[in-house]
């Protein structure tokens, strides 16, 4: 016989495992991830054995799928991604992470919110309600507590943030610090950008916070478990199938079946579960981040970018009248551009000591990277889970990206080669004084080679099951007790990584479920929590007998 729960969650990322640590209290619950689990408690600054040895132990193979038949390495998914309408044959390999933390687990740790304008652009485009700045600020500030986010102290910087934030500055273009949900960072540079977890437990994912805190709650996790499809009865979800170690299983849901398994992960799992059927919009709407790298050499041999972490500061690509384009600078980001030293990487890949030791006979060499990220067009994901087809047409009939995203993303490379012109450059890989044609083949063809990041959108919320797939709380338009916690949701474009608004979202989706779908009225909310915090704050103590002047 089957296991009943009253919550399933098949996905342990950003949006499946913060979920699962906000309402495993109140409900059982059972979580589904298709890749390993380390167990060991977080160590912060030091890490544990299993997580050492699976960011040291890494390499290219980890990162590719295993045999022919089938679409994952180790611990990622490799999908195929159609990006150039002039050479419908090929594609990318668009990957995402297939271990307990998900996305979290991997990313690069920058935590940036998104802009007003991104949540005015929810509601004009799928008229979405409940959707605003205000209803999701203390949601982030719910996740912010939860993952340690902060800015560094400047004392730990590298030189080329440092430098490029006052050059900016000086040309009056404005500059944010970035945050960062790490703990402990020893600065040690073993990752350096992203793509790989944290070899000392530094990077404060959902596997080190929320999966733990819901384990302890009481909840059951499964790893190197993958979900083949909702069961669905009746145009209700009552449960799961999913494979592990070969064999199949079934588990029951009394109350809900959350799909968590990222923006593309999770359409083809409803596409294998007949929702799609349903509702066309599953699946639809694909939006990303497409990005080009600049480096930079400059004089010295002191700067440093084979250490340290390097996201320390961001800006937006201002245009001639101050106005922010649709495009955010990270320096001095090091995703390194298309150079001699990047070439001899491809053999060992862009992480660990073999990529550091490449980077140390290059010590002239900072970088920056470009996000564009709100192009004039959107994908879509088709096939199944097991034979995926995702189209983002970025490039047209001429193998040229399309103008909207080609225009932000050369004054990005001219903007940022500008900056470090005041700093002495006196190389820059792509040149922001080629040919205008030049940078156009040049970033065509890097971005169709290399894939766009933060896929999100492709089973949105909207006001109506004609426009989106599911409803402001991520509840299917078209079966009952089913629920998308991932980017998927997210209406539209945002003008920042998504692993904040990921996590502010199932933060806000926690609530309903824990409030209206397990019916636990005392269970605490974000607005609570947020209250308690700035009641906290405010409140004067007394220690040794003195009362403490409120901060």
């Amino acid at each position: 016989m089957a296991d009943t729960y009253d919550v399933i969650i098949c996905g342990a990322g950003s949006g499946g495992g913060f979920m699962a640590g906000e309402i495993a209290a109140n409900g059982s619950v059972l979580i589904l991830d298709a890749g390993p689990y380390f167990p060991e408690a977080a160590n912060p600054g030091v890490g544990v054995p299993s997580r050492r040895v699976l960011a040291t132990q890494m390499n290219l193979g980890t990162w590719l799928p295993k045999s022919k038949e089938t679409n994952h390495g180790d611990i990622f998914f490799t999908y195929p991604m159609y990006m150039d309408r002039s050479n419908p044959f090929a594609s990318t390999a668009q990957r995402e992470a297939r271990l307990v933390g998900g996305g979290s687990a991997i990313n690069v740790g920058a935590w940036l919110r998104p802009r007003l304008v991104d949540f005015d652009g929810f509601i004009e485009e799928t008229g979405v309600s409940g959707w605003t700045k205000k209803d999701f600020e203390p949601h982030f500030r719910r996740a912010e507590r939860i993952l340690n986010v902060h800015r560094d102290d400047r004392r730990f910087w590298n030189k080329a943030s440092i430098l490029y934030e006052q050059a900016a500055i000086h040309m009056g273009i404005p500059v944010f610090e970035t945050a960062s949900n790490r703990k402990n960072c020893i600065f040690c540079g073993h990752r350096l950008n992203a793509g790989m977890p944290c070899k000392y437990d530094s990077l404060m994912s959902t596997a080190l916070t929320q999966i733990p805190r819901a384990i302890k709650a009481g909840a059951t996790l499964i790893d190197n478990a993958t979900v083949l499809q909702v069961q669905i009865t009746n145009k209700t979800a009552t449960g799961v199938t999913y494979t592990r170690n070969g064999e199949t299983f079934t588990a029951n849901a009394r109350k809900l079946v959350v799909v968590s398994a990222g923006a593309i992960g999770t359409p083809l799992i409803l596409r294998d579960s007949g929702v799609f059927d349903m509702n066309a919009n599953v699946g639809n709407y694909l939006r990303a981040h497409p990005g080009v790298p600049i480096d930079v050499l400059l004089p010295g041999d002191d700067w440093g970018m084979d250490r340290g972490y390097q996201w320390n500061v961001h800006h937006h690509v201002m245009d001639d009248k101050g106005f922010p384009l649709d495009a955010v600078v990270h320096a001095s980001a090091g995703f390194p551009s298309t150079t001699s030293w990047v070439a001899a990487t491809f053999k060992i890949g862009l992480f660990g000591k073999p990529y550091k030791d490449i980077m140390r006979q290059f010590r002239s060499r900072v970088g920056a990277f470009i996000f564009a990220m709100k192009p004039a067009i959107y994908g879509r994901i088709t096939g199944t889970r097991a034979n995926p087809v995702i189209t983002y047409p970025i490039a047209t009939n001429l193998g040229l990206l399309e103008d909207k995203t080609s225009s932000d993303l050369i004054a990005g490379i001219k903007q940022v080669g500008a900056i470090y012109k005041k700093l002495g450059a006196y190389a820059s890989f792509p040149n922001g004084d080629d040919p205008e044609p030049v940078l156009k083949q040049q970033i065509g063809l890097f971005v169709t080679t290399s894939g766009a990041l933060h896929p999100q959108g492709t089973c949105r919320a909207g006001a109506n099951p004609g426009n989106s797939a599911v409803d402001t709380w991520g509840m299917s338009w078209d079966v009952k007790n089913l629920m998308c916690c991932d980017a998927s949701v997210i209406p539209n474009h945002i003008s920042s990584n998504p692993n904040s608004m990921i996590m502010a979202l199932a933060s806000r989706q926690s609530d309903y479920v824990n409030l209206q779908i397990l019916g636990a009225k005392s269970a605490s909310t974000a607005e609570a929590e947020d209250l308690a915090a700035q009641l906290h704050r405010t409140a004067p103590s007394v220690s040794a007998g003195k009362e403490e002047v409120p901060q």
